[in-house]
Parts: C-alpha cells; structure tokens; sequence
C-alpha cells in the first residue's frame, strides 16, 4: 500500500510539492487549491496529533491552503479516531483505494461504441485536456468530483513536459474522430494508478468507460505492470461500478478539515 500511496503522491500528476516532517507531510499543488491535492498527509501511526495540529495549520496557511489531514486506514487507529473526536475535526471526504492484482485476467469489455483507445501524443494534447475539463464539468450528480478549476489544464498541459522516475500515460477514446473517454495512469516500477477516467456525457452508460478500463489495464498489463490501482469517493456510482470491473477495496483514505 505504501508503494501506491508514494505514486500518488510524487508521481507529479496534479501534486508538485511535499514538505517533509517527521510525523507528517504537507502536500500541495502551486497551481491548483483544492482539497484533493493540498492536504497534511500523516504518516506516522504514533502521531499525536494535538500536538502537531497548530504546525499543520501554520504549514497550511503559509502555503494560502485550507489545513486538512489525510490519513489512510493503514495509519488509523484507536488512538488516532479519538484524538480526531476530541481535536473536533470535520470529515470532508472519503477515498477508496481499490486494486485489480491480476491484470493480465482483467475481463475484456466491448462497448455498443465503436471507438478506440489511444495513447495521447502531442498531436493529441489538446484534444485530451479539454475532453479531461469537460469531463468534469459538475453537473453530474453520481460524478463525486465537481467542475475543475483551471489550474488542472495548466497541471495536465506539464505533465506532457516531465522527465522522472514516475512514467505518465495519457489515453483518449476516439469514436470517428469525436474525443469520448479519457483516463490517465500514473506508472512506478510494476505498480499504477489510474485517475482522470472521464465519458462524454451522451456516450455515458453505453459501456464507453468498461472498455476503456480494458483498454487502458490490457496496455499497462503489455509494459509489465502487475498491480492497477483507482481511486474514487465513497458512497458514489463510480465506487460500484469499478468493483463491478473487478477491483477490489485495499484501504480507505480519510480527509478531515481543521478550524483555526
């Protein structure tokens, strides 16, 4: 689990940043103010966290981010869940970190679409990051992710730029020559995870977003990778339907703010 959770957090997709502490990390994105990609990630499961909880608020005013922890359930304890109680902080969301291990048996999905899935090139980045910002345009109520501020283009537009350890792969779907579906995955040795899973709103529920899984999950499978991993917010549609796919639930990461 540690393996993903540092993908996602240095894999230099919408997180550009990291503070190092000894309990905890703040990480943040200069371009994006969210709280999905600005938070205090705890990392220590001895944490006290009445102590820490005015460094992490000046940390986090400092950078001009709203203070919130992240603490996933390999962190949690009983000791954690009760000095959260008792430091009054404010459940904001929920995440669920789901995996498919054996990517090579994922089912192959055909959609009533007739479309393909294609890695993204330069000829094709524009085309990918307008269909990615339309594709969360918030006026869906079983989407968990509202509309995106536009720091999210800028961020997406870098990642066509980085040269790292961590390997970036954009994907588009394409029905006669209409950009349909989008998904990103975000690659470290045998191990990625994969966000930015978007269908255009008329081709929704025709099985676009099942076939580009498959799509996407057979080509990482082709460049070695074992582990896939999805993360998405409890409670909504897309939570069923990737359990639906056939990924399975690893652990829960929990977002709280905190008054100052």
């Amino acid at each position: 689990m540690e393996d993903l959770i540092n993908i996602h957090i240095n894999g230099q997709l919408y997180v550009l940043n990291k503070k190092k502490k000894n309990n905890y990390d703040i990480v943040y994105s200069e371009i994006i103010d969210d709280e999905y990609w600005n938070f205090a990630y705890i990392k220590n499961s001895e944490i006290n966290i009445r102590d820490e909880i005015k460094n992490i608020i000046n940390d986090m005013k400092e950078l001009n981010r709203t203070p919130l922890i992240y603490i996933t359930s390999n962190i949690l304890n009983e000791n954690i869940e009760k000095q959260i109680e008792e430091c009054n902080l404010k459940k904001s969301y929920t995440d669920v970190w789901m995996i498919v291990e054996n990517v090579e048996q994922f089912d192959r999905y055909k959609s009533n679409i007739d479309f393909t899935v294609s890695e993204v090139n330069k000829n094709l980045q524009e085309q990918f990051i307008q269909t990615v910002m339309e594709g969360f345009s918030g006026d869906n109520p079983e989407d968990p992710y509202g509309e995106l501020s536009d720091g999210y283009r800028i961020a997406l537009r870098r990642t066509f730029e980085y040269d790292s350890d961590y390997k970036i792969i954009h994907y588009l779907g394409i029905h006669n020559d209409e950009a349909i579906s989008t998904a990103t995955a975000v690659c470290k040795e045998d191990k990625a995870i994969i966000y930015n899973v978007t269908t255009k709103k008329k081709y929704q529920k025709q099985g676009v977003c099942k076939q580009t899984m498959s799509e996407v999950i057979k080509n990482l499978n082709n460049l070695g990778i074992k582990t896939v991993c999805i993360q998405t917010e409890e409670g909504y549609y897309t939570e069923r339907a990737y359990k639906s796919m056939g990924f399975k639930e690893i652990m829960k990461g929990k977002a709280y703010t905190v008054d100052f």
